[in-house]
């Protein structure tokens, strides 16, 4: 294991632990590492250093040696140093030591403080985390849920290295502390220190009064550093605990310790720390578990309970408390064994009444008072969530009890579970110790409540029966040890304790009773116990003899009807007089409001926990307790128990049913409208006007608005209303309410509820509430609403119903779609989300500070408000498009039947409330550090929203003239708030991952959360500075970025390289399980984010530089693994069938990804080095592609090549088809596809499970248009087939996107790959050999893949065949410098070459593929035919090698054996296909033709068996040559359009039109005209072929080329006349222009008129028929043959400056004075020689024909007739 920090290695060390404690290792070989590694720290544990006069003066030399490594500091750091020594009184090397590893780390950044004051940090956590390392080892050797060996391991470590109990056989250590007294003594020294901290800190405060800034700039260490000491008190007190249940500790420790509580004079977190050691010393040494002397049992029972001891305590209460604690345990040594104690002399009876009346004269004292204060405080601060019922009985019952000093830092759950566990001891030991005690309580309290008038009475049973509730809230299984057993004391307690309670016991019962059932089974075991039925008497009601349910209904019955005349007083309004009472006060008692609160948080418990009890309490008809709470509620009632009766009911909803939803829904309904109100005075009605029921409505709801508990409960239970029922089904198509709710009052639906929530209760009544907590609660609770009404809206029932051949009317359980989208809460609350007010406040709940949050629990209401108001805005920003274009025209159309309307200040868009609110970036940046896994993946989520809107992008980012710095990245550089939050990302990045929990782990999810909103924020803008890159590192600018000097970046401390760290750290192979899916994932989700980097402008050339300085492309070589058959993924084979369905396919997916992008990378970055010319690293790439990595001068790495790592085309897989369906025959899944950039379409899966569900809906419902009970129209058997059904349907879905996927990824790795080779050909220094094998090597590579895909999947065939195209044109088979002879050539090419042109005449003869990719098969053949088999000639035609004659012959046989077939095809791509294809199909026919006319010249057709004319005749028959003629009739216009658009200017830039695409399009057009050029100088040159040899100049005469010709006008028009004519109208003037195209028109004239003097020699004889219509030719072109022939010799010129000869020109340029520039020059020289080849083509035509001898013997000839064309 790689050597740690001291900080760092204690992290890793507490983390191992935690999950040891958690069950979740795989081994513990690094836990028992680290645990040696810090066996000295344990025994040690808060031993620190002094300073040192010694070292201070070494250190202030500025060379220090630290750990035997020598440091010289700077002056600051020095300072630094002292100043933390002189804090924490610490020698100074070790004060050096922290801060040395605090810079190391980069603390400065992470927590954006001074190094001192990290240091300071630094030093408390390492000690925090080493006690709370040595409690955790504490707790695993005391768990027996840990495996045994596991568990004694631990002991054996607890033993020896923390308690320091020698081994079996040693003796101890001379001299050495022992535990417990060790523990003490930390204990005091960490009092002690605090006090100093407090009196330090109240000096700052007089001395930086006037300055606040400064005064809390000055504080703010010590106050790290006082919650760090109250943390670490806390953890050695729970370590001192374990040590006293260990009997560690002696008597005199006792003693010492009691000693040490009387002296405590305040009631604060440290005395509560001691609580638990209290109870464990009590237990050791009070308890008469496991027998012994009981003389030193009764000396510590006269020290503690002595006449004196009493008096010398600072805290009464406190004393009285451990005198209670101790007689309860103290008492069970006298139940046994009366016989001995009389014999030792002890009156068992005396001893007994002493006791009692000590124990009862403590509970006077405030023994109950004082624990139940600690048990309330602990669970208080334990549950940020205020229930004012129990506070308002903690209140009642509490006298004597000093209030708990308010703490930043709230008692860890550990320490509670301690704390209570004692508690429990107590209660164990109180009631099965004391037992008459407890009945003399009962019974004195009892006759003090029937003599006093006003029911005044002690309270000490109340108390104790809350410290059980307590004690025992929460925790289920100690909850149990009540009911499991029905004969123990705990169960007769119960019994005991119910039995003719008074008013106050009653309540304090229940509140027991309900924290006792924390779970079902306690719930039911509590339910069945109030089951239990007595009789009772009639009359005025009285009391059964215990407490049943039925005793309950009876009271809540009376109650509600005589509340229904009369009000009843709150708790608060309770006054105790003694004045006597009246009937009615006497049958109410002043504790009545309390105890009715008591039984409906009773009722909502097991209603809640138990489905028994929830059955009885909502369904029974004999108790009717629904209707009984509801007119509770109307009545005039406290707000807090009419807020009680709201949170029964939403117990009563929990795993509700649709009915049940329903109807309480029309309850409330009902309710609102006075519905379940007091009935009138008939005579009072009529004279008084009735109110309508919608003022009754808003007078209820505006009533239930006012304080806190009303309308929390109220909302909670709206909450639970809203929510889907649990027979729903998967649909969510039905609303959560009657469609006719309320319309007999009102318009229907429930705007009203989502008004009072918003408009009422959040915008306006939470104004008037001024505790910060019960705010907090009350806009959580509104939250909550909204996002479960967001969160239950089904917008794909939308989509669907537009575009999918289903009746979704018909489908659905609502209605119709139109009445699911009107009444449904979704568009109100949406109306609700664009109010300006609403938006404030979910802004300013998400503004807090994160120090508070990160101080409180995951679940308390600050931290849960936050998470809900992030929640809220991440679904409003899904779902407002589907609210704009959707919901809201709907709605619209319904608004004038609408209620009201919401209050103005509403936003167009929801990002126009936000985009003000720059500091929300801020905020949600620093959750991601607080370590609560929900709120740091819902703020990442956002801020991913955020910065992927383009409204806010724009806004905050804008172009043009006023363009200036992103204002995000401003907000998060102010204060360095954008440095401290890329510290924090960069630190959870390098967090281990879990082994055991792997992609389930709250660390690996938030990587991914990171992960993403890094890349989509980057892909959104990637040209411009945003957020992503100021926190990956780089400093951005306007338009720019840049690196910070000494910046975290320039250190590489930067988010940027803790992602390369990451990604080169990440190992994909694991032996047992193969590749694992979760980590391929991590990898390419980092890789894809370097992608964007790399390939965008603005941030490549950094990122390239950094990448390459940390030889990251030998990193990912060297992690490559290579990809074979049986190779697992995840466990599974990707040969097996069903691979594509398993979950591991999508691994094997994400493996493809991420190797195209690292190719990707690999070829821009050898492309990179070989144009900067760095031949250094340029040689280390290829080394390492040709597989050897050198590291410096050690030896080199062998890995995998290029080539092995063509192993992605090994695994296919097979077509499945698609399934037959009998009920989803004819759905249609066009809806349900989603475009993608990648694989072009996927299916949406969750939208194809809704689309079968309504598809399943429709046809249940065409024969029930009630849509009642449809699941009992189908027997089962036919509800198993359509299960079976849908999901072979979502299996086949996801089959099909996974294939598309696998193809389409498989193929981008394929195209990276063969850029990486064809960057390799290109980059590479090889020559001669060494080239060719290379370059042969690659053939052989791909040719079995090109074989297998050329005719399987064409998109791979292209990406090969480009490859082989490539390879073939490298390969110069004529280059003799490279030691090439024609053996080599021979031996190289026989098999491969051959192969290669065999696969592609397979793929031309079979039409398979694209026209893009027979244009490759149609190159490679003509490189073959002309690199390979035109070689085996010379110019004579004579065979220059035996070898290649075979390869010669045995192409063209290959060529015939296709016949027809082959040139067909190649003919229809010649004539009809693309530009491209076109041009290379008339070139391979040129190439054919060649070698037909070679084959011909060089007799193999004799020797070999061959048709020497066979192509040539194959084209006649096809009528290809026919056509070919024929085309040359529009030659001239051709011509004409290809030249004049590829030498035409370009057009003037549209304004509108960007610059790029403008150069895109002027870039397409130039590509189509050059491409038009190709194709007719191929199309010309195939004819010159064809005319060369005999048997095809026959063919082409037959197929008038002299008529064709004429008809074209090429050689009747004057070439100058017709090119201005064609740049007057293109309005393209020019002389450089007007002369180059004119030598573009003498190009065509001389292909044309050597076509002629081919066709025409082919006859051999002047007096052939080819001549004779040569002669003709000539005649017709006299004019044009005149001038040529004049011009080629100087003679005249033409018309204008076209005309001026160039041969005139060279003549008139002297010295430095020229005619015309150098372009000019250059046009006119390439015209002059196309006029020169031309004349030479005339001569030679006129030659052949015997033009002249034949114009000799017509003599004299006749003038011509007419105006001259030509002069």
């Amino acid at each position: 294991m790689a050597e740690l920090r001291k900080f760092e290695s204690l992290y890793a060390l507490h983390t191992e632990l935690q999950a040891v404690s958690q069950q979740r290792y795989e081994e513990l070989q690094t836990v028992e590492q680290l645990l040696e590694q810090h066996a000295d720290s344990f025994s040690k544990f808060l031993d620190k250093p002094a300073r040192n006069a010694t070292h201070r003066t070494a250190l202030q030399s500025g060379k220090i040696k630290v750990q035997d490594e020598e440091y010289a500091v700077t002056q600051n750091f020095i300072n630094d140093a002292l100043r933390l020594a002189d804090e924490l009184d610490l020698d100074e090397i070790e004060a050096a030591r922290v801060l040395l590893d605090a810079d190391a780390e980069g603390d400065q950044a992470s927590f954006d403080r001074p190094l001192w004051v990290c240091g300071l940090l630094r030093f408390q956590n390492e000690r925090s985390y080493l006690l709370d390392c040595m409690r955790l080892c504490i707790q695993i050797a005391n768990d027996e849920d840990i495996d045994p060996s596991v568990q004694e391991g631990f002991g054996q470590v607890v033993d020896e290295n923390i308690f320091g109990i020698p081994t079996q056989g040693s003796k101890p250590q001379a001299g050495a502390q022992k535990f417990v007294p060790k523990c003490v003594a930390g204990l005091q020294t960490i009092r002690s220190t605090m006090q100093n901290i407090g009196e330090k800190v109240a000096a700052q405060n007089v001395l930086f009064q006037p300055n606040v800034s400064r005064r809390m700039d000055q504080q703010e260490p010590s106050e790290i550093m006082r919650l760090k000491l109250i943390e670490q008190h806390e953890t050695l007190s729970l370590i001192l605990c374990a040590a006293v249940d260990k009997k560690q500790a002696e008597s005199k420790d006792f003693n010492e310790f009691i000693r040490f509580l009387r002296k405590v004079d305040k009631y604060d977190h440290l005395l509560v720390h001691l609580i638990p050691v209290l109870g464990a010393y009590i237990a050791t040494f009070g308890s008469n578990v496991g027998g012994g002397d009981i003389e030193p049992v009764r000396q510590l029972n006269e020290f503690i309970c002595g006449r004196t001891a009493e008096h010398v305590w600072a805290i009464p209460s406190l004393g009285a408390a451990v005198r209670a604690w101790w007689i309860a345990e103290y008492s069970g040594w006298y139940h046994d064994d009366y016989a001995g104690y009389e014999a030792r002399g002890i009156n068992l009876d005396k001893e007994d009444e002493e006791r009692t009346k000590q124990f009862m004269d403590a509970l006077k004292d405030g023994a109950f008072d004082f624990l139940l204060a600690v048990a309330a405080d602990c669970h208080a601060h334990n549950q940020d969530w205020q229930d004012p019922t129990r506070w308002g009985m903690r209140q009642w019952l509490q006298r004597k009890a000093l209030p708990l000093a308010s703490e930043a830092l709230p008692f860890a759950p550990h320490f509670h579970t301690s704390l209570m566990t004692h508690l429990e001891v107590l209660i164990d030991a109180a009631i099965s110790n004391i037992p008459d005690v407890l009945r003399k309580l009962r019974t004195e309290e009892d006759e003090q409540r029937q003599l006093s008038q006003t029911h005044e009475q002690d309270l000490d049973l109340e108390r104790f029966l809350m410290i059980i509730a307590y004690a025992y809230d929460g925790r289920p299984d100690a909850a149990m040890t009540f009911w499991e057993d029905a004969e123990s004391n705990l169960s007769g307690f119960l019994n005991w304790a119910s039995r003719r309670a008074s008013t106050p016991l009653v309540s304090a019962f229940c509140e027991m009773l309900q924290a006792l059932s924390g779970n079902e089974e306690c719930a039911t075991a509590a339910h069945n116990f109030l089951l239990d039925e007595t009789t009772h008497s009639g009359g005025k009601l009285k009391r059964s003899a215990s407490l049943t349910w039925n005793q309950i209904f009876k009271e809540l019955k009376f109650f509600m009807e005589k509340l229904q005349t009369k009000p009843l007083p709150a708790q608060s309004q309770l006054v105790r007089h003694h004045a006597k009472p009246s009937s009615d006060q006497a049958e109410t008692e002043p504790e009545s409001a309390m105890m009715l609160e008591c039984y409906l948080r009773l009722i909502a418990k097991l209603g809640y926990e138990s489905p028994v009890a929830r059955n009885l309490l909502l369904l029974d008809t004999s108790v009717e307790l629904p209707e009984t709470l509801i007119r509770l509620a109307s009545a005039q009632i406290p707000g807090r128990l009419r807020a009680c009766v709201f949170n029964a009911f939403r117990a009563f909803m929990h795993g509700k049913t649709h009915q049940e939803s329903e109807i309480m829904w029309d309850f409330i309904d009902l309710w609102l409208v006075g519905g379940w109100g007091p009935k009138a005075d008939t005579q009072r009605t009529v004279a008084m006007l009735q109110p309508s029921p919608q003022a009754v409505m808003d007078a209820i709801l505006d009533d239930i608005s006012d304080g806190f508990e009303q309308p929390v409960a109220f909302i909670q239970l709206l909450v639970s209303l809203i929510q889907p029922s649990v027979d729903d089904g998967e649909l969510c198509d039905k609303l959560p309410f009657k469609e006719a709710l309320g319309t007999s009052n009102r318009l229907s639906g429930v705007d009203v509820y989502v008004d009072y929530v918003f408009g009422l209760v959040l915008t306006k009544k939470a104004r008037d509430i001024t505790d910060p907590m019960q705010l907090r609660i009350l806009q959580l609770s509104c939250l909550e609403f909204a996002l479960a009404s967001l969160a239950s809206f089904n917008e794909d029932l939308i989509v669907l119903g537009n575009e999918s051949n289903v009746n979704v009317d018909l489908a659905m359980s609502t209605s119709s779609l139109e009445a699911y989208v009107r009444l449904h809460p979704f568009a109100r609350v949406m109306e609700w989300m664009f109010n300006e007010k609403v938006v404030n406040i979910l802004v300013d709940i998400i503004n807090r500070d994160a120090d508070v949050l990160g101080q409180s629990s995951h679940d308390s209401p600050v931290v849960m408000g936050v998470l809900r108001a992030v929640q809220v805005m991440i679904k409003v920003i899904e779902l407002q498009d589907t609210y704009l274009d959707l919901v809201r025209p709907l709605i619209k159309k319904q608004f004038g039947q609408r209620s009201r309307s919401v209050a103005s200040g509403a936003y167009s868009a929801f990002e126009d409330g936000i985009m003000n609110h720059l500091s929300l970036v801020e905020d949600l940046g620093r959750f991601t550090n607080l370590g609560n896994p929900d709120l740091t993946w819902a703020s990442l989520k956002l801020l991913e929203k955020i910065s992927t809107s383009s409204n806010i992008i724009s806004a905050w980012e804008p172009d043009g003239r006023h363009a200036h710095r992103n204002k995000a990245i401003v907000q998060l550089e102010r204060g360095g708030a954008g440095v401290s939050i890329a510290a924090s990302l960069a630190n959870t990045i390098a967090e281990t991952l879990d082994p055991v929990q792997e992609a389930e782990s709250p660390g690996y999810r938030t990587k991914i959360f990171i992960l993403d909103f890094l890349y989509k924020c980057l892909k959104a803008n990637p040209d411009r500075p945003t957020i992503a890159h100021l926190l990956l590192g780089f400093r951005c600018e306007i338009n720019g970025l840049a690196i910070e000097p000494n910046g975290a970046f320039d250190i590489q401390r930067s988010l940027f390289h803790s992602l390369l760290n990451a990604f080169i750290g990440l190992s994909v192979y694991q032996e047992e399980s193969g590749m694992r899916g979760y980590l391929i994932t991590l990898k390419r989700k980092i890789l894809r984010i370097f992608q964007i980097l790399w390939s965008s402008p603005l941030s490549s050339k950094l990122v390239m530089e950094e990448l390459r300085a940390t030889n990251f492309l030998f990193h990912t070589l060297l992690q490559e693994p290579q990809v074979q058959p049986h190779l697992r993924w995840d466990g599974a084979e990707a040969v097996s069938p069903e691979f594509l369905v398993t979950d591991a396919s999508h691994s094997y997916i994400e493996f493809l990804a991420t190797r195209a992008m690292a190719f990707e990378y690999i070829a821009k970055e050898l492309c990179s080095v070989s144009q900067k010319q760095i031949p250094t690293v340029k040689r280390q790439i290829f080394d390492a592609l040709n597989g050897q990595i050198r590291v410096d001068d050690d030896e080199p790495i062998n890995i995998a090549n290029i080539f092995d790592f063509f192993d992605f085309l090994n695994i296919d897989f097979v077509n499945i088809p698609a399934p037959e369906f009998d009920i989803y025959r004819d759905i249609d899944l066009t809806p349900c596809v989603e475009e993608d950039a990648m694989t072009g379409s996927q299916f949406n899966v969750h939208k194809v499970h809704q689309l079968a569900l309504l598809k399943r809906a429709e046809r249940l419902n065409r024969d029930n248009p009630e849509k009642k009970d449809t699941q009992a129209l189908i027997t089962q058997d036919e509800l198993a087939a359509w299960d079976r059904e849908q999901s072979l349907l979502l299996e086949y879905v996801i089959y099909r996107n996974r294939q598309k996927q696998f193809s389409a990824h498989r193929l981008k790795v394929l195209r990276a790959w063969t850029n990486i080779l064809l960057v390799m050909f290109e980059a590479s220094d090889f020559k001669g050999t060494p080239k060719l094998a290379f370059l042969l090597q690659a053939l052989q590579a791909i040719l079995p893949s090109l074989e297998a895909f050329s005719t399987l999947s064409p998109a791979e065939a292209f990406e090969l065949a480009r490859v082989a195209k490539v390879l073939l044109f490298k390969l110069d088979l004529s280059d003799k410098g490279d030691g090439v002879t024609d053996k080599d050539i021979g031996s190289l090419i026989s098999d491969k070459l051959f192969q290669l042109f065999q696969v592609c005449l397979t793929s031309i003869a079979s039409w398979v593929g694209s026209a893009d990719l027979r244009a490759l098969y149609y190159s490679i053949c003509y490189r073959y035919l002309t690199s390979v088999v035109d070689k085996t000639t010379d110019h004579t035609g004579t065979t220059s090698s035996n070898a290649l004659a075979t390869a010669r012959s045995r192409a063209i046989k290959t060529i015939q054996a296709y016949g027809d077939r082959l040139l067909n095809v190649i003919c229809d791509d010649a004539y009809g296909s693309d530009s491209t294809c076109q041009t290379a199909a008339m070139i391979l026919l040129g190439a054919l033709v060649h070698l037909d006319h070679t084959t011909t010249a060089s007799g193999l057709q004799h020797t070999n068996n061959l048709d020497g004319s066979f192509v040539v005749n194959a084209l006649n028959r096809l009528n290809f040559i026919g056509v070919l003629v024929d085309s040359l009739k529009t030659i001239l216009q051709d011509w004409s359009a290809a030249t004049t658009s590829s030498s035409s200017q370009p057009s003037q830039p549209s304004p509108s039109v960007p610059s790029h695409q403008q150069q895109q399009l002027a870039l397409t057009q130039q590509t189509a005209s050059a491409t038009d050029s190709q194709y007719l100088l191929s199309k010309l040159s195939l004819l010159l072929a064809l005319c060369r040899s005999k048997l095809g100049s026959k063919f082409v005469l037959q197929s008038n080329l002299f008529r064709a010709l004429e008809v074209s006008g090429a050689f009747s028009t004057d070439p100058e006349l017709l090119v201005r004519q064609q740049a007057s109208s293109s309005g393209s003037t020019g002389s450089t222009t007007d002369v180059r195209a004119l030598e573009r028109h003498y190009t065509l004239l001389v292909y044309l008129a050597r076509i002629v003097s081919a066709a025409v020699m082919a006859g051999k004889k002047r007096g052939s028929h080819n001549a004779l219509q040569g002669r003709k030719f000539l005649q017709g072109a006299r004019g044009l043959v005149v001038q040529v022939l004049k011009r080629s010799v100087g003679i005249g010129g033409g018309s204008g400056n076209l005309g001026v000869s160039m041969r005139a020109a060279n003549g008139s340029v002297d010295g430095g004075s020229t005619a015309v520039d150098g372009g000019m020059s250059q046009v006119q020289l390439e015209l002059e020689e196309r006029v020169d080849e031309l004349a030479e083509a005339f001569m030679l035509l006129i030659n052949a024909t015997g033009f002249l001898e034949f114009e000799e013997e017509q003599m004299p000839a006749e003038k011509p007739k007419g105006g001259l064309l030509f002069h």
